[in-house]
């Protein structure tokens, strides 16, 4: 019976190390981290992400998700919301290139990183997406604790291989117009990512 249950499990755990693998804007955003303050001074970002991400499984897990399903309005609401954060984010990564210029430069912190996993409709896509997949279990709450674990447990490897490709980046290239370029185009992948949010 277990084994039935970890083979079912699979695709569920193929499909969240797929997309928490892949570019998006929490890996650009830990790219650019990396970088410019690099992996221990960003172990708060990694952190947001990675218990932040797994929670919204779970209360989409409990039917949350459901919301956006009956109310378009919300989706949009949330969407225009999350786009104005990306903005924000984006103009943070671009001018994060020189620190010194910039008094205040910092990495995102615990709380901010775990907020913007409730912000992004891409997110919720899906989180919503990944509860339609776990096999039926004992309950509702089984399956989104489950869904919970293989997210939470898939999360760090995947988020700290792209802050440590930030960290490499950093070493080569010392030049600070170098670094701004890249700055600017890892913003511009986040602005890329906007136009998803509102499928």
């Amino acid at each position: 019976m277990l084994s039935e249950t970890l083979l079912l499990l699979g695709p569920v755990a193929w499909y969240v190390f797929v997309m928490t693998a892949t570019p998006g804007p929490n890996n650009a955003m830990l790219t650019a981290s990396g970088m410019n303050f690099g992996l221990a001074r960003t172990w708060p970002h990694i952190a947001g992400i990675a218990f932040g991400f797994p929670i919204l499984l779970l209360l989409s897990g409990l039917g949350l998700g459901a919301v956006f399903v009956a109310w378009p309005e919300a989706r949009i609401g949330l969407a225009v919301f999350g786009t104005g954060y990306l903005l924000y984010l984006a103009w943070r990564i671009a001018n994060a290139a020189a620190p010194t210029a910039a008094e205040g430069a910092r990495p995102l912190r615990f709380i901010e990183a775990f907020g913007f996993q409730f912000m992004n409709p891409k997110g919720w896509v899906m989180a919503l997406t990944a509860a339609t997949m776990i096999p039926p279990m004992e309950g509702a709450a089984t399956e989104a604790l489950i869904l919970c674990a293989i997210a939470f447990t898939i999360a760090w490897p995947c988020l700290i291989v792209w802050t440590l490709f930030g960290v490499g980046i950093a070493r080569l290239f010392q030049r600070p117009k170098i670094r701004r370029i890249i700055n600017w185009s890892l913003a511009a992948l986040l602005i890329a990512t906007i136009p998803f949010m509102f499928r």
